[in-house]
């Protein structure tokens, strides 16, 4: 059925208007509603459909190239955009024919050359409707993800419609129905984007987790990505803690910046300490020193721990391998799923090595933003103090936190746009544009990540940490030691929690496998290890007795050992017994083979079709005795024992 008057010369001008080609689509809406006046047509033949189709081919293939040469990342858009004129010859051709519609055959080369095929020869079809079907979707290039485009859409199917709908209801009902399904389908489009990004989000932040812990770079948005999960992956308890405290948890630290990425060049060396009992020595002893508790899980045998500063040593880590660098950063290797460790530490990052080169270092192609962003500041004249308290002042005054990027336009590089244009930004922005302003200042710093633990648990009774809670900071070398400084603003933990909301059952799940796995970590490991063999002997006794009461264990005969007799096989009955026969006689049958397969394969042998004649005719009173109704079994049994009786002598004395 062919579309409403004008309906395809306006959907052309909406995808022109929404694409940017709006002349262009002026005059296909134009060539298109022509034919709908003009008297002239033409009797076009299969064979001339056929050109117009491989014209639309060539077309889609050139767009499809030249995409993928301008831009392979925004292919599919650039190709979206294009598709109606790509195909215009298609629908232009059927529009200007005398039949006003196209063979399906034209659209398949595989079926054009086969006539035999008479469904496709009388299978004629309009293409309008999937022409505009078309244009709807490439207009959809432009698509703002707002109201308006959707309204427009549902105009053009109600449009689209009308001449559908029934004559038999009610007006009313129909536009009742129009409207419950329009209103269905933009909250149904709108729960299926923000299920897309909250898998996508899971996705990104999971694969973020689980990749290679060991890694000596990080770019900048890895800690983004992690922000969209509230998956627990810390638990731990302070001594010291009071309700509000927050913790700086240190996972690693990078000295040297360049395209967007961290890196870090320090090498590790082994921590000796007593393995049989968890304890290792990370730096030398101190007095009166912290005390924290934590449980985590290994990632693919592997974790750097999360430690607050100052490590002196961590006991009851049952680690195959603990190793540390000069920037305290701490891994582990091989041990249980679920890790416990009791730490010991100052509260002070006062075992960090020395300043070197790469921490005063400006990567080139940054130095000229943050020249001019020092210079603004007036950081030359000022001392380190002073240096500190200014660029702490201008990131909390003059920015916002954000999980929400925006591009970075005109800008050069990232950077440059989240100090001069956006101004908003998360942690990893804070604490990269940190680093290098004091750096640019004369103030050797460090970019460091881990957690920050704020969150108290009442159902654990501790402080719980989420990937949510991964963070970035800036470490600084002030009088003569390193300290942390974080300048992202304090507001970003309650935003991060209201854009990625708590899941109650969730926690509820991660808290009994947690005390799950604790118990037979733990207290099971302690159990066996104290008690284990005097658990074993009684635990086995009374399982012997149970198999031996339940009869599962019990004296069997051997039948098949030598000096024993063997029965003699059971006699094959039915057909079974002509099988064995011809089995014998060198033509067992296939494991996969039919019976009825079998036979005809093994006359080529035989060569005696009375006899063949005879063996289907067995075959087949095989099957009815064996499929028939139960009062002709008998009858048919003494049928098919007389037949057999008679093959099995002819089949015996063939040679």
């Amino acid at each position: 059925m062919k579309t409403p008057r004008f309906f395809l010369g306006v959907i052309l001008l909406f995808w022109g208007w929404q694409v940017g080609l709006l002349w262009l689509g002026l005059g296909l809406a134009v060539v298109l509603e022509s034919a709908r006046w003009a008297k002239t047509r033409f009797e076009l033949q299969a064979s001339d459909f056929n050109k117009f189709v491989d014209i639309s081919t060539v077309l889609l293939a050139f767009t499809i190239l030249a995409a993928l040469t301008t831009d392979a990342k925004k292919a599919n858009l650039i190709l979206l955009r294009w598709l109606p004129l790509i195909f215009f010859p298609i629908i232009g051709v059927q529009e200007f024919s005398a039949k006003g519609r196209m063979d399906v055959k034209s659209f398949f080369f595989a079926t054009r050359k086969k006539t035999e095929m008479r469904f496709y020869e009388t299978k004629e079809i309009d293409v309008s409707y999937i022409y505009a079907f078309v244009c709807l979707m490439s207009s959809a290039y432009a698509n703002a993800k707002g109201s308006f485009y959707y309204f427009c859409v549902v105009l053009f199917f109600v449009w689209g419609l009308w001449q559908f709908r029934s004559r038999r209801g009610p007006l009313a009902a129909w536009i009742t129905c129009i409207l419950i399904v329009a209103l269905t389908g933009y909250h149904g489009q709108n729960l299926a984007r923000q299920a897309g990004r909250t898998l996508s989000r899971w996705i990104m932040s999971h694969y973020a987790y689980t990749m290679d812990p060991f890694k000596t770079y990080t770019a900048l948005g890895e800690i983004g990505d992690l922000k969209f999960s509230d998956r627990i992956v810390l638990r731990a308890s302070f001594e010291d803690y009071a309700p509000g405290k927050t913790y700086l948890l240190h996972s690693a630290t990078y000295n040297r910046f360049a395209s967007s990425n961290w890196f870090a060049k320090y090498g590790f060396e082994r921590v000796e300490g007593k393995k049989d009992g968890g304890f290792w020595q990370v730096n030398p002893p101190r007095e009166n020193p912290l005390k924290m508790t934590q449980y985590f899980r290994l990632q693919k045998g592997r974790a750097v721990l999360s430690l607050p500063p100052g490590v002196i040593d961590i006991s009851e880590m049952k680690a195959g391998d603990c190793e540390k660098n000069a920037v305290q950063v701490v891994r582990i290797e091989d041990g249980p799923s679920l890790i416990k460790a009791v730490v010991s530490y100052t509260g002070a990052s006062t075992y960090d090595a020395l300043p070197g080169t790469d921490d005063y270092s400006v990567p080139v192609k940054e130095k000229p933003v943050f020249e001019a962003a020092a210079k603004n500041l007036g950081l030359e004249d000022k001392s380190e103090e002073e240096i500190l308290k200014t660029v702490h002042g201008f990131f909390l005054t003059q920015f916002a936190y954000s999980l929400e990027l925006k591009g970075k336009g005109k800008a050069g590089t990232p950077l440059e746009n989240f100090l001069f244009h956006t101004k908003a930004g998360h942690c990893e922005f804070f604490a990269t544009a940190t680093v290098l302003l004091l750096r640019q200042a004369g103030i050797p710093a460090r970019y460091a990540t881990g957690f920050i633990a704020h969150e108290y648990s009442r159902l654990e009774g501790g402080l719980i940490v989420r990937l949510r809670d991964a963070h970035a900071w800036a470490k600084v070398f002030v009088n003569g030691q390193w300290r942390n400084f974080d300048t992202t603003p304090p507001s970003f933990l309650n935003i991060d929690e209201e854009q990625i909301p708590t899941s109650f059952l969730e926690d509820l799940f991660s808290f009994f496998g947690f005390k799950l796995s604790r118990l037979r970590h733990e207290t099971g490991a302690k159990l066996v290890e104290t008690y284990g063999l005097w658990l074993m002997l009684p635990l086995g006794l009374m399982l012997l007795l149970r198999l031996r009461r339940s009869g599962q264990i019990k004296r069997i005969k051997d039948r098949d050992r030598p000096g024993r007799k063997k029965k003699g096989r059971a006699r094959a009955t039915g057909f079974y017994r002509i099988e064995e026969i011809l089995s014998e006689k060198g033509g067992p049958r296939r494991p996969h083979e039919t019976y009825a397969s079998w036979l005809k394969r093994i006359s080529r042998q035989w060569d005696n079709p009375a006899l063949m004649e005879q063996l289907f005719q067995a075959l087949d009173q095989h099957n009815q005795w064996r499929f028939g109704r139960p009062e002709q079994r008998e009858d048919l049994k003494r049928k098919l024992e007389e037949n057999l009786m008679a093959l099995s002598e002819k089949l015996l004395a063939r040679p």
